[in-house]
């Protein structure tokens, strides 16, 4: 049962970072596309979150927390969770990124994290 158990935690983890393009075609270098990251979808004790849902027109499946985009202005549809409240906010959010740069959605949050105001994209070093 042990063994089941972790074999099915460890497909999960595999799915979960799992990297999809948004654009057509086959795959670009690095340095020609920008990258975008949101959230686990199961986030144990995690106080808030950010689902990325959509990138334009793509919808992402559950599992698929990354995605690669070409450079330039896009729309992203996002689930910010606040755990103690157990509430969503779906936002959409326009966004310019550049190639080569990986970003990371993050959260804006009310007083006593009890909602959440906006998300944004930050650059990660």
């Amino acid at each position: 049962m042990k063994r089941a158990f972790a074999l099915c935690a460890i497909g999960l983890c595999l799915v979960a970072c799992a990297t999809v393009r948004s654009y057509e075609g086959g795959p670009r270098p690095a340095d020609e596309v920008a990258r975008i990251s949101g959230d686990f979808h199961f986030t144990a004790g995690v106080p808030v979150s950010v689902i990325l849902r959509k990138v334009d027109d793509y919808p992402l499946r559950f599992g698929e927390r990354t995605v690669e985009v070409l450079p330039g202005k896009h729309r992203l549809l996002v689930d910010c969770r606040i755990a103690e409240t157990s509430s969503t906010t779906r936002l959409s959010v326009d966004v310019e990124v550049y190639a080569g740069e990986r970003y990371r959605l993050v959260a804006e949050t009310g007083p006593g994290l009890k909602e959440c105001t906006s998300v944004s994209l930050e650059p990660i070093d």
